[in-house]
């Protein structure tokens, strides 16, 4: 299965406490034979809009939402009590998602997928951080299995990478989003799920309706 990260880190990744736990988790997901994908948003070039823009942000959403995409994982560092800027970009550039399954499309594509959050930083602010994300995941569709939230208040790389908790709370996520995708797999949520209306075109027939944009 593959598995994509979107950093919303605002520091060079060699700097950012974020961008360290988010090689923590790629390399969580390889080590048991899947594949993940880091993508820094703070390096793209892209508009801040609830359109679907044609920028560098856009091949981006659109890999999120094809079928061989089993799970996203959202992290952010905490900044004054929320998430970065970079972070709020994505939620508002994924609203037209949203609105294409409810204009005559009657098609949630995030179905079947799940979502897990990497919230880096001290512990104000990650529960409202955390229910926030899990809240847009639910009206897109995604899935958030049980601990598959991480919180570290671990600074500096070195201490990242040693720290107990984080490395408990990285092997729970990778563990759980990899069990409650293959079970929404085996169990065919995406054909039996109610997209709010019937459900008029395949995700084969969704995937190409994006490609082709691409």
């Amino acid at each position: 299965m593959k598995f994509i990260i979107i950093n919303g880190t605002l520091k060079p990744s060699t700097e950012s406490n974020v961008s360290t736990i988010c090689e923590m988790v790629k390399l969580g997901f390889e080590k048991v034979g899947h594949e993940c994908e880091i993508v820094n948003t703070a390096e793209l070039n892209y508009k801040n809009s609830v359109e679907d823009e044609d920028d560098e942000l856009r091949p981006v959403i659109y890999k999120m939402i094809q079928p061989d995409i089993a799970g996203i994982v959202i992290a952010t560092p905490i900044w004054w009590g929320m998430f970065s800027s970079h972070t709020q970009a994505l939620i508002e550039r994924m609203d037209f998602i949203d609105t294409w399954s409810l204009d005559d499309n009657n098609y949630k594509p995030m179905f079947g997928k799940v979502m897990g959050t990497i919230v880096s930083g001290a512990v104000d602010g990650w529960q409202h951080i955390t229910g926030t994300l899990a809240s847009f995941a639910s009206n897109l569709a995604l899935t958030t299995p049980p601990l598959c939230n991480i919180e570290s208040e671990a600074q500096g790389r070195d201490n990242i990478l040693k720290d107990s908790e984080t490395i408990g709370s990285v092997k729970s996520l990778v563990n759980n989003m990899i069990v409650w995708a293959e079970a929404m797999e085996k169990g065919e949520v995406v054909k039996k799920a109610r997209h709010k209306g019937n459900v008029e075109k395949s995700k084969y027939q969704l995937t190409l309706h994006y490609i082709c944009y691409i």
